[in-house]
C-alpha cells in the first residue's frame, strides 16, 4: 500500500523509541562481513557458505505481523541457514528513527537491511551504498521513477536526484507488490463478491488516506465493480462520491463512527484500516456490530483486511465476512534468499542470467468460512501451530533456487513459491 496496512498502526501505538547507532560515511566498501558474519561455517553443506547478518525494521513485534515474522526468522530460517538476525523498532512515518535503525543496524555488522516501511529509501540507501549492506523492503513496492524528476514520488521517498540514482545500487534489492502486481484490483472483486453472497444491501469502505495506501484505490476499484455487479447500494466518501472513506492515522476509531453515522441502515462496511483491530471496536463501541441479538437496521457486518486473535470467533458468529492478511512468510522468504546469496557473492541483481526484477509479488490470502480459516491458519501462518512442515516456504524450496546452494538461480522459480495461494501451498504440503 506503500505502506503496510499493519505497519500504519504505528501511529495509533504511540511508540517512543530511542535508537542509537553510529551513522555510515565515506567511500563504499565491499559487503559487511564485521563481527564473524562473513565466516564461513563448519557443518555440512554450509561449509562453503558465509554466515550472514540481517536487519529487521519495523515499528512492533508484538501483533500478528511482527510475530510471524519473527518466528519465521528465528525458529526456522535461523535453524536452517547461517543466519542471525537482529531487530529494530522504528515508528511509521519517524524518518529520523528509522534512519537511526538503519545506522544503528549498520554498526552493529549486519550485511543486509530489511525494511517495513518504504519512506527515506533515498537516504538510507546513501548509508547502506556507502557501507556495502544490502537493503530491501517487505512491505511496500519499489518504484521505478527515481530519476524522471529526481523524486521517488510526490512524498520525497527517494530525495534528491544523488540518492534516486541509487534505486539502481547493487546494494538495493527492490520491494514487494503485497496485493499484487494489479495493485489489488483482484483482491477487491474477490472482497466484493464475498460480501454480495453474504447478502449485504448497503456496503461502504474506510482506509488510511490514500497518500500513504494507495492500493487502497485500486481495491475499492475492484470491491466496487462486483458491489455494482450484484446490484449492492455503495456509501460513497462524500468528498469522491466513490469507496473509500478515508480515517487519518490516529483517528480511525472517530473517523469510522462519523463515517457511519451519515449512513444510518448501512449493514456491512469493508474495513481497509486495519479491519479487525480498529474497524471493528469502533462500530461495536458505536453500538452498531451486527450480532445474533443486534441483527435489526443499522446493524453492521464487516469484511476486513486483517486477521487477530478474534477472527474466528466473529467469523463462526456472522458478524465477519471475509478477512485475509499479507502472507508475512512469503515476503521475508523473498528477500532472505535475495540477501543471503548477494552476501555469499551471488547478487541475482547483477546476474543478467537470473531474470532478476525489482519487485516480487506475494499473495494474499483470504478467508470467508471455517474451512478457509483452518486452512489459513495451519498453511499460511507460522504462530498458531508452530509447523513449519506446513508453512508457506520451506527451507527446502529456497535452497532448491538459492545459488549459494547450486541453486537454480532462477528469478521466476523463486516468484514462483513465494506467490502462491493457500490452496497451492495445501497441495504441495500434502
Amino acid at each position: 500500500m506503500k505502506k503496510t496496512i499493519s505497519m500504519l498502526l504505528a501511529f495509533l501505538l504511540v511508540i517512543s523509541v530511542v535508537l542509537t547507532g553510529c551513522s555510515s560515511s565515506g567511500t563504499k566498501t565491499e559487503p559487511n562481513t564485521s563481527q564473524g558474519t562473513g565466516e564461513s561455517t563448519d557443518s555440512g553443506k554450509d561449509a562453503n557458505v558465509k554466515k550472514v547478518k540481517i536487519g529487521v525494521i519495523l515499528y512492533n513485534y508484538t501483533d500478528i505481523q511482527g510475530k510471524e515474522l519473527k518466528n519465521y526468522c528465528d525458529n526456522y530460517l535461523a535453524k536452517n541457514f547461517p543466519v542471525t538476525f537482529e531487530y529494530q523498532t522504528a515508528t511509521a512515518n519517524d524518518n529520523d528513527a528509522h534512519l537511526a535503525a538503519v545506522d544503528s543496524l549498520i554498526s552493529t555488522g549486519c550485511n543486509a537491511i530489511m525494511s517495513g516501511y518504504d519512506t527515506v529509501i533515498g537516504q538510507a540507501m546513501e548509508k547502506c551504498d556507502a557501507a556495502g549492506v544490502y537493503y530491501g523492503i517487505l512491505f511496500g513496492e519499489a518504484k521505478d521513477e527515481a530519476d524522471k524528476d529526481g523524486k521517488y514520488n510526490q512524498y520525497g521517498n527517494w530525495g534528491t536526484q544523488e540518492q534516486s540514482n541509487l534505486y539502481y545500487s547493487d546494494y538495493f534489492l527492490g520491494g514487494i507488490y503485497q496485493f499484487g502486481a494489479d495493485h489489488g484490483l483482484e483482491l477487491g472483486k474477490t472482497y466484493g463478491e464475498a460480501v454480495a453472497a453474504s447478502g449485504a444491501k448497503k456496503v461502504g469502505a474506510i482506509s488510511f488516506p490514500v497518500f500513504a495506501f494507495t492500493d487502497s484505490l485500486t481495491i475499492c476499484q475492484g470491491f466496487t465493480e462486483a458491489l455494482t455487479k450484484a446490484g449492492i447500494e455503495i456509501c460513497p466518501n462524500k468528498d469522491t462520491k466513490a469507496l473509500p472513506a478515508e480515517a487519518g492515522f490516529a483517528s480511525v476509531g472517530d473517523d469510522t463512527k462519523a463515517y457511519i453515522a451519515n449512513y444510518t441502515d448501512m449493514d456491512l462496511i469493508f474495513g481497509l484500516s486495519s479491519g479487525m483491530d480498529m474497524v471493528l471496536p469502533a462500530i461495536n463501541e458505536a453500538g452498531r456490530l451486527w450480532s445474533g441479538k443486534n441483527n435489526g437496521v443499522g446493524a453492521i457486518k464487516l469484511a476486513a483486511l486483517g486477521y487477530n486473535e478474534s477472527s474466528r470467533q466473529y467469523l463462526e458468529d456472522g458478524t465477519l465476512v471475509i478477512g485475509g492478511t499479507n502472507n508475512y512468510v512469503q515476503s521475508v522468504a523473498y528477500l532472505f534468499t535475495l540477501m543471503f546469496d548477494a552476501v555469499n557473492g551471488k547478487n541475482w541483481k547483477t546476474d543478467s542470467a537470473s531474470g532478476f526484477e525489482i519487485n516480487g509479488t506475494i499473495n494474499y490470502p483470504t478467508f470467508s468460512n471455517t474451512e478457509e480459516l483452518n486452512d489459513f491458519e495451519t498453511y499460511i501462518l507460522t504462530t498458531i501451530h508452530n509447523d513449519f512442515t506446513k508453512c508457506p516456504v520451506t527451507a527446502e524450496e529456497l535452497k532448491g533456487v538459492m545459488k549459494a546452494y547450486a541453486g537454480t538461480g532462477v528469478y521466476k522459480d523463486l516468484t514462483g513459491i513465494i506467490a502462491r495461494g493457500t490452496s497451492e501451498i495445501k497441495a504441495a504440503r500434502n
